[in-house]
Formats: structure tokens, C-alpha cells, sequence
């Protein structure tokens, strides 16, 4: 295999791939102490912080799924040693950032009551969320340029950014939510409102840290007052043709996974709460393959950038070897280990049992989980953000949610099956992905618009 062979490689593709993981990590961390917090002050505080953390980062994440423009387009830039160039696509991706996220805290304040209506929950639960969101979509701009100059550093290969920088605005988030949310310190104790408020704070000291980062001599970029405020309507035109696809493709899959959850409710609490370990279990395999589809995107871009066809070609390949090895070894683990695994997040033996199986037959998905997420980054990489966004699109609304649908509510099949059907469907992608990899023709796109 390449990625034996050549250490310099296995050596570049990890100084990407685990600070992304490791600032996934994080997140998921701070995901749990926040739960954990708000949960001490009962099922309606934790309901309504839930529902507007739910809401709030649905938003957010879908949104900055426009940052994969930018960091493709830095990323080609640095390859080529077009600094200047990639300066300016990083000044003009925080205007449109700050733009969109004004437009998007005018919006959702202004209808902020006939979004929480559109979820049936009760009075009290609707009150605090209220709060919590019009805390959180106050300050919403900063944290869409935080996000997004994160997407920036990772297309300059300094994924280290992003994570020094998230060590430190998580750790002021978990702090936060104990002195505001109590009292302590002096503090006055503000439940709910002070899980928000250390969430804003947050998101705003990110956005100074990563504003510093970019504007001083922290990264190999020399970004400009004026390549920030001065509108260049073709490089954001550049960055819009990337990140629309990909804002699609997200738009697509959150909107599957609310129906998937809406469907799957109706198996009963058992199996409801069984896939819901299981997927919490699978979560944590997902961090190579994102760790890695990041330095694809990173390493293909910058390969294409600098117009060397054999770089791209060798770099997509060490990152399709070392995704399938270390995912290759969790899914082993989760075949082996299926049932203790389950057994770390509930002490219910029923729910053990079910959400085993559904890990057991999860360890049959991670090969090709792990092709289907850095192919996925190796085209985006090249330039291509369509092409994942159409396999994403037609296999998970023409494959998995009818199926879905047909095994939940005509067949009335258990949960098991629908594992089944994801593993059949992630085997499918990455038939399709491997013979896309194969044909090599989105390297010849890209090598082609390149020398254009």
C-alpha cells in the first residue's frame, strides 16, 4: 500500500487529518457537559436548551456548509503559490459571512416565534427556548465567521488553528455554563439564558482569536482591511458556486434526517432508544473519516492548484488507504465487541441487546462509510462540489428514505433492518465512488480547468 511506503505522506495526511478530529472531539465533548449542566435543572430547562441548541446549530452548520468553497479555493491557491489570491478569498468569505449572518439574525429574530410554533412542544418548554435563541441568533454573525475562517485555515492545511482555537473557546463554554447557568462566583444564576449566553460569548471570542489569526502574521497569509471590505463580486461568485452545492447537499441531509427520525419514532421507545445509542456509538467512527476527507479536500486542492497531476493522484490515494485502515480496525472492533460497547451508555439490558446488533451490523458499513466521506472531500478538492451533493441527494431520498418508509410502515420490519438497509446503501456509494475514483475523470476536469 502507498501510504506504508511513503512515510512523508502518512506523516502529511495526519498533521491535517487530527487536529480536525481532534476539534470534532471537542465539540462533541462540550455537546455532553452542556447536556449534562442544563440537565440538573430539569426536564423543561434541558428540553428548551436542547430544542434551541438543536435549531440554532441546524442553522449554523448548514449555512457555513459555503465555507467548503473557501477552503477549496485557498486551498488551490496555496498550491499554486497564489498568496495573494488566496488572501483575498479569505477577506471576501468573511464579508460574505458577516452578511449572511446579519441577514440571518434580522430573519430569524423577526419570526423567531412562528419557527418555535412550528414545533409542538409545551408553553414552557417553547418560553425558555424562546430565550435561549434570542440570545444565541443575537451574536449569530460571529459565530458564521468564526466557522468560516475555520474553513479557511483547514484549505491552508493549518488545521491546527481551528483546534488551538476551539480548545480554548470550548473551555470558556464549559465554564461558562457552570458559573451562568448556577451562579457561581458571584454570578447571577440564569439558567437556560446563561447556557446561551456562555454558548455567545463563546462563538464571539472564536470569532477574535480566528480574526487575529488571519490578520496577522499567525498564518503565511497577508489578508488586507480592504480585501475584507472592499466587495469583489467574482471571488464571492467563486466562493458561491463551491459552497452552493454543498449547502444543498447539507440542506438534503438534515432534511433526511428530521424524516428519518420522525419515521423511526414509530418502531417504539425500545428500538427508538437502541438506534440512538447505536448512531451515538458510530458517531465517534466517523472522526477519522472526517479527519481525513479534511486533508483531502486540503492536499487534492492544493495538488490541483499547483497543477501536478501525480501529487493529486498520490494524495487522494494515501488519503483513501488511511481512511479505510483505521475505520477498517474500528469496524472490526465493533463486530467484535458490539455488546460491552452498547453497555457503556445505558444500563438497560433490553436496550443493550438491540443497540449491540445494530453495532454489530454497523461494522459491516465502515469501509465503505470511510470511501463515501474522503471521496467525498477528494472532489470537493478538485473543484467538484456537485457530484457528492447528487450521490448524496439520490441515494438517501430515491434509496433510503422510501425503503425506510416501506420497512417502517407497510412491512412493520424491525429496527435491525433498517441497519441493513444503511449498510446496503453506503455499499452502494462507494461502488459508485470507487468507479468515479477509478475512471479518473474529475482529475482530468480538474487538471483542464486548471490550465484554463
Amino acid at each position: 500500500m502507498l501510504i506504508w511506503r511513503d512515510k512523508n505522506l502518512r506523516v502529511t495526511i495526519w498533521k491535517i487529518a487530527w487536529p480536525a478530529m481532534g476539534e470534532m472531539t471537542l465539540y462533541m465533548l462540550v455537546g455532553v457537559v452542556d447536556v449534562a449542566v442544563v440537565g440538573r435543572l430539569g426536564e423543561v430547562p434541558l428540553a428548551a436548551a436542547s430544542l434551541g441548541a438543536e435549531i440554532f446549530f441546524s442553522l449554523v452548520l448548514f449555512l457555513n456548509a459555503l465555507g467548503v468553497g473557501a477552503s477549496v479555493l485557498v486551498a488551490q491557491a496555496k498550491g499554486g503559490d497564489r498568496l495573494d489570491e488566496a488572501a483575498q478569498v479569505a477577506g471576501q468569505s468573511l464579508l460574505m459571512a458577516l452578511f449572511i449572518g446579519l441577514l440571518t439574525g434580522v430573519l430569524t429574530q423577526a419570526f423567531l416565534v412562528q419557527i418555535l410554533s412550528l414545533f409542538k412542544v409545551e408553553a414552557a418548554v417553547s418560553q425558555l427556548a424562546f430565550t435561549y435563541l434570542r440570545i444565541t441568533l443575537a451574536l449569530v454573525p460571529f459565530a458564521l465567521i468564526y466557522y468560516m475562517l475555520s474553513s479557511v485555515f483547514r484549505g491552508l492545511g493549518r488545521t491546527d488553528i481551528p483546534m488551538k482555537i476551539g480548545i480554548i473557546t470550548n473551555t470558556f463554554n464549559v465554564v461558562g455554563d457552570v458559573v451562568l447557568v448556577f451562579g457561581w462566583f458571584g454570578f447571577p444564576a440564569l439558567g437556560v439564558a446563561g447556557a446561551a449566553l456562555a454558548t455567545s460569548i463563546a462563538h464571539f471570542l472564536g470569532f477574535v482569536l480566528s480574526a487575529a489569526a488571519l490578520l496577522t502574521n499567525y498564518t503565511e497569509l497577508a489578508v488586507r482591511i480592504k480585501d475584507i471590505f472592499v466587495m469583489r463580486l467574482n471571488t464571492i461568485r467563486r466562493i458561491l458556486s463551491l459552497g452552493i452545492p454543498a449547502l444543498v447537499e447539507q440542506l438534503f441531509v438534515t432534511a433526511a434526517q428530521l424524516t428519518s427520525t420522525y419515521l423511526l419514532v414509530f418502531l417504539g421507545t425500545l428500538a427508538y432508544a437502541s438506534h440512538q445509542v447505536a448512531l451515538v456509538v458510530e458517531s465517534i467512527s466517523y472522526m477519522p473519516g472526517f479527519g481525513i476527507a479534511i486533508a483531502a479536500t486540503t492536499l487534492v486542492g492544493q495538488a490541483v492548484g499547483a497543477a501536478d497531476r501525480s501529487k493529486a493522484e498520490q494524495n487522494s490515494r494515501g488519503c483513501l488507504e488511511m481512511a479505510a485502515i483505521l475505520m477498517g480496525f474500528i469496524g472490526l472492533i465493533f463486530a467484535v465487541f458490539p455488546y460491552f460497547i452498547a453497555s457503556l451508555f445505558t444500563n438497560d439490558p433490553d436496550i443493550i441487546r438491540t443497540a449491540g446488533l445494530l453495532v454489530r451490523i454497523a461494522s459491516l458499513e465502515q469501509l465503505t462509510i470511510a470511501i463515501d466521506m474522503v471521496m467525498s472531500g477528494i472532489l470537493k478538492g478538485s473543484g467538484d462540489t456537485r457530484t457528492p451533493m447528487y450521490i448524496s441527494t439520490v441515494f438517501t431520498w430515491l434509496m433510503r428514505i422510501p425503503l425506510m418508509y416501506l420497512f417502517i410502515m407497510v412491512l412493520h420490519w424491525p429496527v435491525a433492518s433498517i441497519w441493513v438497509l444503511f449498510v446496503i446503501d453506503w455499499g452502494l456509494r462507494g461502488v459508485v465512488y470507487t468507479i468515479i475514483y477509478r475512471r479518473k475523470k474529475w482529475l482530468e476536469r480538474a487538471m483542464l480547468a486548471r490550465a484554463i
